[in-house]
């Protein structure tokens, strides 16, 4: 045996560990990097920041929800960002227009499992990849945004109740992360309770043999998107209540980050591994990470440029793990 293949044989087998324990090593990181940020900034720990620091991670905490579960069949979905800023514009317009609160959210769910359904359909029906597909969905998005609005800003009007999810309290601690931790125990029940859950690893780990078992892969995809379009809209929704307003491009930040906190969690992007309890982790990170950027005075240019960075290498990663060594 090479000195060569030995080396690629350890590399390997270093890498398969990380992966093995990307949970635990992300738990670990993200100490870390808290340990930093106060170094940096000892304010960074002060009740007021850690409160203002959940309530970011809350937005892309829900979000990456759906991005787990399509992440985990092996997909992606690149259509979060104008699908929230849509989804935001016609609940804020219509609550505007004298509809009801219910009318007004409820149009804006629709809108995300309308998305959601479209996105099954390009991947599971016409055998698409879903980063084409989904990618595709988000220009069309972003037009069919453009067109509703005029190209101009809307005029927002938001629900009390919103308002109350978004930026409201309870004995002191902030609504927002409540909604978000009843949302990931949903997802870790479903994940590690349900059928449903069993599917959708079994569908990243080996599709064909789990068709030919007699399940419908076209369904699994279905409750993918649209639970990831479904969450999509439920961040847009929190974050107009936190912004007090709807904006063009609102939901631009939120791509690359929730699918890098999923992947900093644990979660293999090639589908098959992980889960939201990573993906907990994974958000926490990359929001003490931008604190810690923010510090350094980066600006957002340059936080895209990190994460982008850290997406590719841990994608690299999991490519690594899975070829065979020689």
């Amino acid at each position: 045996m090479t000195t060569e293949t030995r080396a690629s044989q350890t590399l390997g087998s270093s890498l398969s560990a990380f992966t093995r324990h990307g949970v635990a090593v992300s738990y670990v990181l993200l100490v870390l990097l808290i340990v930093v940020a106060v170094i940096l900034n000892p304010a960074f720990a002060s009740f007021a920041n850690v409160k203002a620091q959940l309530q970011i991670a809350t937005f892309i905490g829900i979000i990456a929800i759906g991005q787990t579960l399509v992440i985990l069949t092996g997909q992606i979905d690149l259509s979060v960002p104008w699908n929230l800023t849509f989804s935001s514009i016609l609940m804020a317009t219509l609550y505007g227009q004298g509809y009801g609160m219910g009318v007004a959210i409820g149009a804006a769910l629709l809108v995300g499992i309308g998305v959601g359904l479209v996105n099954a359909i390009g991947v599971a029906v016409f055998r698409l990849h879903s980063l084409v597909w989904t990618l595709g969905m988000n220009a069309l998005l972003e037009g069919a945004t453009m067109v509703y609005t005029n190209g101009q800003p809307p005029d927002s009007t938001i629900p009390s109740v919103v308002r109350f999810l978004a930026v409201g309290s309870l004995g002191g601690f902030p609504v927002s992360p409540l909604v978000w931790a009843f949302l990931a125990l949903v997802t870790i029940l479903v994940l590690s309770r349900s059928r449903f859950g069993r599917f959708l690893y079994a569908t990243g780990n080996n599709e064909p043999a789990l068709f030919l078992s007699g399940v419908d892969t076209r369904l699994v995809h279905v409750g993918a998107f649209v639970a990831s379009g479904v969450c999509a809209v439920i961040g847009g929704i929190l974050l107009t209540g936190y912004a007090s307003q709807t904006y063009l491009g609102m939901g631009n930040d939120y791509l690359l980050v929730p699918i890098a906190a999923v992947i900093i969690g644990g979660t293999n992007i090639m589908g098959g591994a992980g889960g939201y309890v990573g993906t907990i982790a994974g958000t926490l990170i990359v929001v003490v990470l931008q604190s810690i950027l923010s510090i350094a005075q980066i600006g957002q240019a340059g936080k895209n440029i990190v994460f982008g960075l850290i997406i590719i290498a841990l994608v690299l990663l999991y490519a690594r793990q899975a070829r065979p060594t020689d």
